[in-house]
């Protein structure tokens, strides 16, 4: 079992970003985040559709990593590894 919490832990992670990565950038709280919309430049760039789509496609690959590894991590051992 204490091989598996670190994987557990990454897994989580995955995830949680992926979800939040996929989804934040189409809400209204990215419209209003200070942070993002500090500088003229950086709300130009945050209100960009292309760098939206580029930070749910980050969301994405971090949603399919972490279900490749919980896959990886529930699979049976194959024969010839005993």
């Amino acid at each position: 079992m204490s091989r598996m919490a670190p994987a557990l832990l990454f897994i989580f992670y995955c995830i949680e970003a992926g979800v939040f990565f996929t989804i934040v950038p189409w809400t209204h709280f990215w419209n209003v985040n200070s942070v993002l919309h500090s500088t003229a430049f950086s709300s130009v760039v945050a209100d960009n559709l292309f760098f939206r789509g580029f930070v749910s496609g980050f969301g994405i690959v971090h949603l399919l990593i972490g279900l490749k590894e919980l896959a990886m991590l529930f699979r049976r051992p194959e024969e010839g590894s005993r």
